[in-house]
């Protein structure tokens, strides 16, 4: 989406006179959407199916229980559009697993492109750690550059509204306008229902994990220190795909700023975001 595009929408939605405040915002972003799938294409990125890996990286399975994690998509880094501010290099892929426990950075791998890839099929009988993406229906990731602006409901999206004294709902109905068609993003704003998820990532992986609810000790806090944390990537539930997050959620994969700049995907933030 050129800039004429998006001023173009951002005059639609009522925003013109917010115009420069809004175009200030702006993070590239990488939307996530479905093409049609090439059987027998290995490292291709793909939603649904089997993970194409190479012998080093097992399919991850769950400690406690060793069942298996469900394979959600794979992201081939060298299928993404240039821009000068994608910090992943042309070699390597990522891989996105659901699981049922919270905040586990095992739902995601990461392959630095050294290796050759293999489909890994697992047995008939392997037991997966739940049943809610078993059905998934295999599609071909496409990818498409845009101007992403703050959502819902995070701090730098209520800091935005208030300062400019700005309609909630304009600015929320702009962002779902660019990401339309798509069943997800990489990079760009980390999105909120009810607060802002990046405080959730900075107490359970800076502070302690066991203060995630426990408001009081979370009030005493510096919160602006949660700014270091970034959406890499967010995966939206779809019909089309037979993807249910919850109650028609989301999943989202915050990193820490310093730990993205050096590939290091070890302790990233998996949030399950759902009404």
């Amino acid at each position: 989406m050129d800039l004429e595009q998006f001023t173009t929408l951002i005059h639609e939605h009522g925003l013109s006179e917010y115009q420069d405040d809004i175009l200030a915002s702006v993070r590239p972003a990488i939307l996530l959407k479905l093409g049609q799938a090439e059987p027998g294409h290995k490292g291709q990125s793909r939603i649904g199916g089997v993970p194409d890996l190479p012998l080093s990286i097992p399919w991850p399975q769950n400690t406690p229980s060793g069942r298996y994690l469900c394979f959600i998509l794979q992201i081939n880094f060298a299928d993404l559009p240039t821009f000068s501010e994608n910090p992943l290099t042309k070699g390597g892929m990522l891989y996105l697993f659901a699981s049922e426990s919270e905040n586990s950075a095992e739902q995601l791998v990461f392959y630095d492109g050294s290796e050759p890839l293999e489909p890994a099929h697992l047995p008939k009988d392997t037991r997966f750690i739940t049943d809610w993406y078993e059905n998934l229906v295999t599609h071909r990731l496409e990818f498409e550059l845009f101007p992403d602006i703050p959502r819902w409901a995070t701090n730098d999206f209520c800091r935005l509204c208030d300062r400019l004294n700005l309609d909630e709902l304009k600015l929320n109905n702009l962002g779902r306008t660019l990401s339309k068609n798509s069943v997800g993003k990489l990079f760009g704003h980390a999105s909120g229902i009810g607060h802002d998820p990046r405080e959730d990532a900075y107490i359970v992986r800076e502070v302690n994990p066991e203060w995630l609810y426990n408001y009081e000790q979370c009030h005493t806090l510096d919160m602006t220190r949660a700014q270091n944390w970034h959406n890499l990537l967010e995966v939206e539930s779809s019909r089309t795909v037979d993807l249910m997050f919850g109650d028609a959620g989301y999943l989202q994969v915050l990193i820490y700023g310093e730990d993205l700049k050096r590939l290091d995907f070890s302790t990233v933030y998996v949030n399950l975001e759902s009404s």
